[in-house]
């Protein structure tokens, strides 16, 4: 039987490497912020991140995963296809981002001091909303790549944008130090723009010279047309819908919850510059290394999305069985491997690394959570290739609303560590259920070959 190269497994493998490059960077600019701004202003900068999460929930989630999906079958039937995808879901994305974007600008003040506590994180709020458009272009760009399985150009923009935003934040740094100016949250925030901005030249160039590149095939012209301009965005809206019902809850609920961890703090007992302290050590040191080793599961589970969404097309019901399969021993041998690590290693790297003893506590409290978080990203992204969008709506609720339960009800009468309590049940109890839920759908036969000789067959 002739083999072909597996897309998965290459695409994989160049994400795994340009996200391991952007995450080291990235772990060294976290542990540059937290010693140039301290906890409290940490916490304050990262307190502010879920106006942007929203943002981009409501304007792009939906529609990236629409466009990775559509494009893989479309690729099928031409060129011509796949690229009207990406405008039909560049027009969507944009118009939302606008819709979203010019009544937050208008109310910064009101939604920081009403929904955040914290009118001084006004000017942050705004940065982040100038983000959210050149968030959509990144997202819709990458979904139309993933579609073709073509990781290059997503991995590629992924690494410009992390070395124009240090570049751009270490050159503030050093231009106001000299000048004997202080270095605060909101020239760090600043540096995100100008990551933004630098990444968004470099896809919109590409794109651009791919489009000429098009043209120039006489295939490309002789292509059908496969349904009218609005008939595309009838279909990526009804894909779309739920995911984003799922991103934008997700992310209104992750942003209440972390709203409500400073709040329940102060129940506690702590006053606000300790409980932002505590959030700033949580949110800006621990959680950044606990999720440094998931770029891997994040980069298999983005290939993995197009790929699966193809065989169920095909009908290969024992390709998605392998896959439901291996997925659950890779992401429990590497989650477990990365808790160990992580167990015995967290107090050396809070006291050498970020020279905070809480922080390494965190670290080896939130250790046992890599081999679920794993699991979860594989399996949803499966999930989402069969379409199954409301499954992982649902699951995500469900973990969402155990966290939440945690903060309100175990803060203030246990402290921190009642929340991070909440998010290790929270995250089994969502991974376990996905994986249950495909096992029960799709089982492996006795005499089973591997995906990568799956992927080879005709379609019955």
């Amino acid at each position: 039987m002739k083999q072909t190269r597996h897309p998965i497994y290459q695409g994989a493998f160049l994400l795994t490497a340009s996200g391991l490059l952007c995450r080291f960077i990235g772990f060294y600019y976290k542990i540059f912020l937290s010693r140039v701004i301290g906890p409290k202003e940490l916490g304050l900068y990262q307190l502010a991140m879920p106006l942007l999460a929203v943002g981009i929930a409501f304007s792009n989630s939906g529609i990236h995963t629409a466009l990775s999906k559509y494009v893989a079958g479309e690729a099928l039937h031409g060129q011509r296809a796949a690229a009207r995808y990406l405008y039909a879901g560049l027009a969507m994305s944009l118009c939302l981002s606008a819709v979203f974007c010019i009544p937050c600008y208008l109310f910064t003040p009101k939604i920081a001091a009403f929904f955040f506590g914290e009118p001084t994180i006004t000017p942050l709020l705004r940065i982040l909303l100038l983000c959210v458009p050149l968030e959509c272009i990144h997202g819709c760009i990458n979904g139309y790549y993933y579609g073709l399985q073509k990781a290059s150009v997503p991995s590629g923009g992924q690494c410009v944008e992390q070395f124009a935003r240090i570049a751009g934040v270490f050159g503030m740094y050093f231009v106001l130090t000299s000048s004997g100016l202080p270095f605060t949250k909101r020239h760090a925030m600043l540096g995100l723009l100008i990551g933004e901005a630098v990444a968004t030249l470099y896809y919109l160039t590409f794109l651009s010279l791919s489009a000429d590149k098009r043209r120039e095939d006489p295939a490309y012209a002789r292509e059908e047309k496969r349904g009218s301009f609005f008939t595309l965005i009838r279909r990526l809206t009804a894909l779309s819908l739920p995911v984003t019902a799922n991103r934008l809850l997700m992310s209104g609920l992750n942003g209440m919850e972390n709203i409500l961890i400073p709040q329940k703090l102060t129940d506690f007992g702590m006053n606000r510059t300790q409980a932002l302290s505590i959030y700033g050590i949580y949110s800006g040191m621990a959680m950044p290394m606990i999720f440094f080793p998931m770029v891997i599961s994040n980069s298999i589970a983005v290939m993995l999305l197009p790929s699966i969404a193809r065989a169920k097309e095909e009908r290969r019901d024992s390709y998605i069985a392998h896959a439901v399969s291996l997925g659950f021993f890779l992401c429990m041998l590497l989650g477990f491997c990365c808790s160990f690590f992580f167990y015995f290693a967290g107090p050396f790297m809070g006291e050498r690394i970020y020279h905070n003893t809480v922080a390494g506590i965190y670290i080896r409290t939130l250790s046992w959570l890599c081999p679920f978080l794993f699991l979860g990203a594989t399996m949803n992204s499966i999930l989402n290739g069969l379409g199954k969008t409301k499954d992982t709506f649902r699951l995500s609720v469900f973990g969402a609303l155990i966290r939440l339960a945690f903060v309100q009800f175990g803060i203030r009468s246990f402290g921190f560590r009642a929340f991070l309590l909440g998010i290790l049940v929270s995250q089994v109890s969502v991974s376990l259920l996905a994986f249950f839920g495909l096992t029960r759908i799709y089982t492996l036969p006795r005499n089973h070959r591997s995906p990568s000789a799956c992927h080879t067959d005709n379609p019955e």
